[in-house]
């Protein structure tokens, strides 16, 4: 990799930022917003205006002119010395507003969550992208006073065991985990700094069940719907651990699927490894993305193949690292194999694990 630095420019009004010391930029499969804090000079070779940045301002952050950050500055923090004036600089995507804002009162009947994530994305200017199929309707949708945008909204996403996440650009996606590789294998030797990984039983249950609290009505089978009930099984838990969730109105009559999830983000979650890397991109002209799959490599040795679910690009006078995390692509997706038990009774399935050894 070259050692060259990416070019870093904040863009406030139409005018570049430059003359940083330091900077971080996060995105994440589980981050609705992603967020950056840079160390900036008010002057910078060639520049003689000084140029006031504000909170609040809508500005985008840049990679060699490509947009990673696309939203408003938070914070603004000015410092002086008897040489410098400097700025720290912070912020979030356009879709901090659903993090951070409660939408108006809502009641909607035959709504999928694409529809409302559209309506109340509307509400702050932000785009919308369906990376994948969550179309099922939820037959009756009533806000909860006081819950966010965002918490109403990842209720229906964890239904449909998908994820809400941001693009760079100020959009909000909905999507799941992603098949395509990265530009790069994570190899020791070679480009990692730094791997630590990790196994986890604390938050794994041998058995969990689900059951269901959609509120029913006379146009929509409300007696199975309200008693509702899933349970699946990790093969991989060594002892009797069983755990009881209730599932909210939102999950709509899936309690079995919101089992098939809860297994699966528990395995993946118990799964983890962090990666520090040298530089930026995984190959020219492709930055190390979150919702990639990555080989992780020890010498000749393949180890694993993840996901990467965090990334987060460092600068400062040591030089460009990108930090990772990465989960099995199992904790974002649902893969389990279905059969049904107790035959003739309907609202409950039991689900066993395959291809999953620890």
């Amino acid at each position: 990799m070259s050692d060259e630095r990416p070019d870093i420019r904040l863009e406030v009004a139409g005018e570049l930022w430059g003359g940083w010391t330091s900077i971080e930029i996060r995105r994440g499969l589980e981050q609705c917003a992603g967020t950056f804090s840079l160390d900036l000079t008010d002057r910078w070779p060639g520049q003689e205006s000084r140029r006031s940045i504000r909170a609040g301002c809508a500005c985008r952050v840049l990679i060699d002119k490509t947009p990673v950050i696309t939203g408003y500055i938070d914070e603004v923090e000015a410092a002086w010395d008897a040489a410098t004036h400097s700025y720290r600089v912070s912020g979030r995507d356009k879709t901090c507003d659903l993090v951070d804002c409660c939408p108006p009162s809502t009641q909607i009947r035959a709504a999928s969550l694409p529809d409302l994530a559209r309506r109340w994305a509307a509400l702050f200017g932000i785009e919308v992208v369906v990376a994948c199929e969550c179309n099922k309707p939820v037959p009756s949708f009533k806000s909860d006073e006081g819950d966010t945008c965002f918490e109403m909204l990842e209720k229906l996403a964890r239904a449909n065991a998908v994820m809400l996440t941001s693009d760079g650009r100020g959009r909000l996606v909905i999507t799941r985990a992603g098949t395509e590789k990265a530009g790069a294998t994570l190899s020791l030797g070679q480009n990692l700094l730094h791997l630590s990984m990790q196994s986890s039983m604390e938050n794994r249950f041998s058995e969990i069940t689900v059951k269901g609290q959609s509120a029913g009505s006379s146009g929509w089978n409300a007696a199975p719907c309200a008693q509702g009930k899933g349970v699946a099984k990790d093969p991989a838990v060594p002892r009797y651990r069983p755990l009881t969730l209730v599932a909210e109105q939102e999950e709509f009559g899936n309690a079995a699927r919101r089992a098939r999830h809860e297994v699966n983000i528990r395995y993946g979650k118990g799964h983890n490894a962090r990666a520090r890397v040298c530089g930026w991109y995984a190959k020219p002209g492709e930055l190390w993305q979150p919702n990639r799959l990555a080989d992780i490599m020890t010498g000749d040795l393949l180890v694993v193949t993840w996901l990467i679910t965090e990334v987060t690009w460092k600068m400062d006078d040591n030089g460009c690292i990108t930090e990772m995390t990465l989960h099995p692509a199992e904790a974002f997706d649902l893969i389990p194999v279905t059969q049904k038990s107790d035959k003739g009774k309907k609202g409950k399935e039991t689900t066993t694990w395959p291809g999953v050894s620890e």
